[in-house]
């Protein structure tokens, strides 16, 4: 068994986006996210933003429109740890129109998972 990497403080996903300004706005309206820093290029598009999420942080590269394409349709996943993911349910419920309430899953984790205007899946996770 590896003694892991000293050191680690957490992980940060990488998401694709077509429009990042655009999905970042969304995680901060839908999920509460919140936002670190943003670039924009000399044309005033957005290329990259860094949100928070608790201790960790997701970053947003765009735009890359060909995104599904590059990754064969694939979308990307983003897991986001919580201490109690039914409260996390009733707090964005409000603002998503057909929410499907979190599910409990064989391997030990109940999760609440939607997606974005741009097709990734969003998942809070709580550990069973």
């Amino acid at each position: 068994m590896s003694a892991g990497i000293p050191g680690i403080q957490a992980a940060v996903p990488y998401v694709l986006c077509s429009d990042a300004g655009a999905v970042s706005d969304w995680c901060q309206q839908i999920l509460g996210l919140e936002e670190r820093s943003r670039w924009t290029d000399d044309d005033g598009i957005v290329t990259n933003v860094e949100l928070r999420a608790g201790d960790s942080e997701v970053w947003l590269d765009g735009p890359v429109p060909d995104w599904p394409q590059r990754l064969e349709g694939l979308g990307s996943w983003i897991g986001i740890l919580v201490d109690d993911v039914d409260a996390v349910y009733n707090a964005i419920r409000p603002r998503v129109a057909s929410l499907e309430p979190p599910v409990d899953r064989e391997f030990g984790a109940r999760l609440l998972t939607l997606r974005d205007p741009e097709g990734h899946e969003w998942s809070f996770i709580q550990r069973t």
